[in-house]
């Protein structure tokens, strides 16, 4: 680990916070699978585990933004606690009434969704205290890189520990799990000092009145419909994916695909943050999604597993990056007040868009053929960087207009001064 990443982790307080805010997030990666492994084992019902499991994944994606509101509004302590609380005992609830009658099926659904839709947003709360931990100067790159990538693992971690606890215990062992990793997440988090700290009284009584939030800048309006485009293409993306190693009759290729996506995602995030960047980021981050533009470009022409590997890699070594960069930019974009809401926006446009992409890309590979799922992918990320460039003024990242204007401005005066002479 660098220079860079160790002086982020010295700062007082940034260690514990980090470790209590990584133990509750690991809920969201143990959470789908348990809930499927045990609405199954149940239920005797695969359809009914995935509506459970999607049910959580999207009322917490859908309101994300409205609980990143509350505790914009009312602060990390009075706000992350009682979330932790209710999405425990929503999943304790779940797995008391999981059964196969119509009643216990609906309680299931309705249960899986109330825990959704109160899960802590503990990601989004640690990215804005690591602004109170290290400014908003070139470390907070670092520290929003380290975090996203920190945050990869875990969903390299959470399956395997889901499915350890089924195995080795009971499926309902692993839903427990989560609910307990949420709370003692929250609880450890809610008790540092920097996180007491953030008590909604930063918020300015017109901030706290605008209807519209964080979405009331242009910039952060332009930056959550860019990153859309990139949450689909990664949904249509992972099927495109599974369905190219099935045409090679070669299953077992797709995961190997996709942990190079993931291992390269980790290689760019950690480089990325290792750097010192010193031009705006609005910059940055349109010169990043128009790099993963042209990463995903070959891949609706390529067949082969092998190559599809390679670019998917490369895709990884700038998601990453682009993340990171998109985090920054919603703390310079985001209006006061509104932080912690800022960061659950631009999660909800990339998780919401993403399970979008899932659901209708099988349907495009089996109807048109693995390729047009590429060009499809591809396309999406195609729309959100011209989204990003038709509000390139909006994100900060028009390079010259500045310098031109004023040159224009000297320009005209020198001319003055000459009919004056």
């Amino acid at each position: 680990m660098g220079s860079s990443y160790l002086a982020v982790l010295r700062r007082s307080h940034a260690r514990p916070l980090l470790l209590a805010s990584l133990v509750g997030r690991l809920s969201n990666a143990t959470g789908p699978l348990s809930v499927v492994l045990f609405v199954q084992a149940e239920t005797g019902s695969l359809a009914l585990a995935g509506t459970a499991s999607a049910a959580i994944a999207l009322a917490s994606g859908l309101l994300a933004p409205i609980r990143g509101r509350l505790v914009d509004r009312h602060g990390q302590r009075r706000c992350l606690p009682p979330m932790a609380l209710g999405f425990a005992a929503a999943l304790a609830g779940l797995v008391a009434v999981a059964g196969s009658a119509p009643a216990a099926v609906a309680a299931t659904v309705a249960l899986a969704a109330a825990a959704g839709a109160v899960a802590p947003p503990l990601g989004a709360s640690m990215r804005v205290l690591w602004i109170s931990l290290v400014g908003q100067g070139p470390r907070l790159q670092t520290a929003y890189a380290l975090d996203a990538v920190l945050d990869e693992l875990l969903f390299v971690a959470g399956p395997l520990l889901a499915g350890g606890l089924a195995i080795l215990y009971r499926p309902a062992a692993g839903v427990l799990a989560t609910a307990g990793l949420a709370l003692a997440g929250t609880l450890g988090f809610v008790a540092s000092p920097v996180s007491r700290a953030q008590d909604g009284s930063q918020a300015p009584a017109a901030g706290r009145g605008r209807l519209a939030g964080a979405l009331g800048s242009a910039g952060m309006r332009t930056l959550t419909l860019s990153l859309a485009g990139v949450g689909a293409a990664i949904g249509i993306l992972e099927i495109g994916l599974v369905g190219a190693a099935r045409e090679a009759g070669a299953a077992e290729a797709a995961s190997l695909s996709l942990a190079a996506w993931a291992a390269a995602s980790a290689v760019g995030g950690l480089w990325y943050g290792a750097r010192t960047w010193h031009g705006p980021a609005g910059r940055r981050y349109l010169g990043l999604l128009a790099l993963l533009v042209l990463a995903g470009a070959p891949m609706a022409a390529t067949t082969s597993p092998l190559a599809l590997g390679g670019l998917v890699a490369l895709v990884g070594l700038v998601l990453a990056p682009l993340e990171s960069s998109a985090y920054v930019l919603a703390a310079e974009l985001a209006p006061p007040g509104t932080l912690t809401e800022s960061g659950t926006w631009l999660t909800t446009a990339i998780n919401t868009t993403g399970a979008a992409g899932l659901a209708v890309a099988g349907t495009v590979v089996d109807r048109a053929g693995v390729s047009a799922a590429l060009a499809a992918a591809c396309a999406c990320t195609a729309a959100g960087l011209l989204v990003a460039l038709a509000g390139r003024d909006r994100l900060g990242a028009a390079p010259y207009r500045g310098r031109h204007e004023a040159g224009q401005a000297a320009a005209r005066q020198l001319r003055r001064q000459r009919r004056m002479l």
